[in-house]
């Protein structure tokens, strides 16, 4: 039933849900399906994300999962909810309702960002210029930065190309706060969480007996590998899952975004940026400072060469 019903949404234009007709879907995520609608009392679009299955749903769902299973989708759509509610920064979008249909599923309104996830970007572009790179990340850096210093903190947690938006001026907005949670100093850990592999940071895996956690470290990891796919094109979520030297997919990159994104990407937290403004300021500085400068034209010309020959 909840596929046949998935099905109804994504083919069929017109399905009205109170005063909104769904149009077609835009996403579909381990936190909820996402469809544009349009809302016929203010005569606009909008993005409307299923945060919680229909009663129809939850008969097909298997026995022994189905009441945990259920539980944990409602509490994370209420959290996302929450979340957006109370938070207002340029590069997040507003959310304006929240209902429930008749069947029971709960529904999440917010603003339409019109645009392309930067997956979509990058398979369409291949990869972005460095000095692209800095923008964008400067922009991630920012509102990673808003996120940490709300009361308490925010953390993402799911940082990943499918939930950033490149906008039609090209600036940069950042969705889906399925995974997102506050900071939760001194409870116990949850035995679960969201994450991309990939651009999940080691902690949120749980390695070598460690307990699942993430902080304010987790969500910088998740931003340097944000860089790296931005300048490389290689998505490390896909397969070979392996991320090699930014210099192995652009010989003629600067030294010192590398630098930015080795920090960053660090196992151990602790060796990381420990504030995303001190991701910012880096990427700032990276065209004047002495450090971050490319080396001379001519030197990189040679190692071009020389990495040319290698690869034959």
């Amino acid at each position: 039933m909840r596929e046949e019903r998935t099905e109804l949404l994504q083919e069929e234009d017109g399905v009205s849900l109170g005063k909104y007709t769904l149009l077609k879907p835009l996403g579909q995520g381990g936190e909820g399906s996402v469809f544009l609608a349009r809302d016929e009392c203010l005569q606009r679009y909008v993005a409307i994300k299923r945060v919680c299955m229909a009663e129809e749903d939850r008969e097909a769902e298997r026995e022994e999962d189905r009441e945990q299973g259920l539980k944990e989708r409602s509490s994370k759509g209420m959290r996302e909810a929450e979340h957006l509610r109370q938070l207002r920064h340029p590069m997040l979008p507003v959310i304006f309702d929240l209902f429930e249909d008749d069947r029971g599923a709960r529904y999440l309104v917010m603003e339409y960002i019109q645009g392309m996830t930067l997956e979509e970007y990058i398979e369409r572009n291949g990869s972005v210029q460095e000095k692209q790179a800095r923008i964008w990340g400067e922009e991630l850096s920012e509102i990673l930065g808003y996120l940490h210093t709300r009361k308490p903190p925010v953390i993402y947690r799911d940082l990943k190309p499918r939930n950033v938006i490149v906008c039609l001026d090209g600036h940069l907005r950042l969705v889906d706060f399925g995974a997102a949670d506050r900071k939760n100093y001194g409870a116990a850990a949850e035995n679960r969480m969201a994450f991309t592999p990939g651009y999940g940071a080691p902690e949120q895996y749980g390695r070598n007996g460690q307990s699942i956690r993430a902080d304010e470290r987790s969500d910088i990891y998740a931003l340097g590998m944000m860089l790296y796919y931005m300048v490389t094109g290689a998505d490390i979520a896909k397969p070979p899952y392996t991320a090699l030297s930014v210099q192995e997919y652009q010989p003629l990159l600067g030294d010192g975004i590398e630098e930015i994104i080795r920090r960053c990407i660090r196992e151990d937290p602790a060796e990381r940026y420990q504030l995303a403004e001190e991701v910012r300021e880096d990427l700032a500085r990276y065209e004047s400072c002495g450090r971050h400068r490319r080396r001379p034209p001519f030197i990189r010309n040679v190692e071009k060469q020389i990495w040319l020959t290698e690869m034959k």
